[in-house]
């Protein structure tokens, strides 16, 4: 659990910011492809994004681990959505916080040589630090950033209204004049281990984290300036067929490839999984047409059929989803 200590001005300085934080969410992210959760809504996005990490962004899962702490220094809270401004803060830390926030990631066990270089702050390795990080935004974050800010922004609009969630206990209590005038509250919130929190007047600031699995995140040292990442929530399924619906091929493109009936049954597959026979009633043709076009459709590797039972569910393939949203 997460114990946080309001005093007075605590309250009056409690921030809740509409937007999401590129390098927080760049160590969000690396953790998610690590820890492979929510699969429903990650896998394909964790799938592409390994298959398509260079060696020198690979760095990168060094000191971010599937779980348990990474470094603070990798996540500044700059403000804007530039993540530029973030890397210069992250290049430009110092060498001791440096030092420090790496012998917590690694302990007595054996490090990368690169971040024993790091640690020194010799010019090489920071300018490698600073190349994955931007290689690793542009090729996993920067496609699907609009889609990212959208959700962000949905739930920082609507999180006064939440009766419930992570954040929930401190937005119950800001607008209650007594606990506001309280010499102290403490808040607890669900979080990933026991940690103490407290404000001492500098308030806290809010913000909403795409890659954020269930519970808040903030900094391990206390030091630091009050943050605190909460989970946005996301429906289940494939966030990239999400982020690419109404960017895809028009009806009449898709009608010129495959045809007008097999074009709908590519449609109807957009969302869910469906059995013949549900085709079939969603498009008013017989079991057999929908049969052979879902046939001719796995035949070229976009969709995917599975028998259960007297009955044969389909399917996207990632491949049909990459033609259908043209996800990049």
């Amino acid at each position: 659990m997460l114990r946080i200590h309001f005093s007075p001005q605590d309250w009056e300085r409690l921030r809740v910011v509409s937007k999401p934080d590129p390098l927080w969410e760049i160590v969000l992210s690396l953790y998610m492809l690590g820890a492979a959760s929510d699969e429903l809504v990650f896998g394909q996005w964790r799938q592409k994004v390994l298959s398509r990490m260079a060696p020198q962004t690979r760095m990168l899962l060094d000191v971010v681990p599937p779980e348990g702490y990474s470094p603070d220094f990798l996540s500044p809270l700059v403000g804007g959505e530039n993540p530029e401004d973030g890397i210069a803060a992250v290049l430009d830390t110092p060498r001791w916080r440096i030092v420090e926030d790496l012998d917590l990631r690694f302990g007595d066990g054996r490090r990368p040589s690169w971040t024993v270089a790091l640690a020194r702050k010799d010019s090489v390795a920071v300018r490698a630090l600073g190349r994955s990080m931007r290689t690793y935004f542009d090729m996993a974050l920067q496609p699907y950033w609009g889609y990212i800010s959208q959700v962000a922004e949905r739930s920082a609009t609507s999180i006064g209204d939440a009766a419930q969630g992570p954040v929930a206990p401190i937005l119950r209590l800001r607008d209650q004049r007594s606990v506001r005038r309280a010499p102290r509250t403490t808040v607890v919130v669900a979080y990933g281990n026991d940690q103490e929190l407290d404000l001492r007047g500098r308030g806290l600031v809010l913000v909403p984290a795409f890659f954020c699995a269930v519970n808040p995140v903030t900094f391990h040292d206390p030091s630091l300036p009050p943050v605190l990442l909460y989970p946005v929530g996301h429906k289940p399924m494939s966030f990239l067929t999400r982020a690419a619906q109404g960017t895809g091929p028009t009806e009449e493109v898709l009608r010129r490839l495959f045809g007008r009936t097999r074009a709908l049954v590519l449609r109807t597959l957009r969302d869910s999984v469906r059995t013949t026979g549900e085709i079939a009633r969603t498009l008013d043709i017989s079991p057999a047409s929908a049969s052979e076009h879902a046939s001719l459709l796995r035949a070229a590797g976009l969709v995917a059929s599975e028998r259960c039972g007297n009955t044969v569910k389909h399917r996207l393939t990632p491949l049909g989803l990459e033609f259908l949203y043209q996800a990049v």
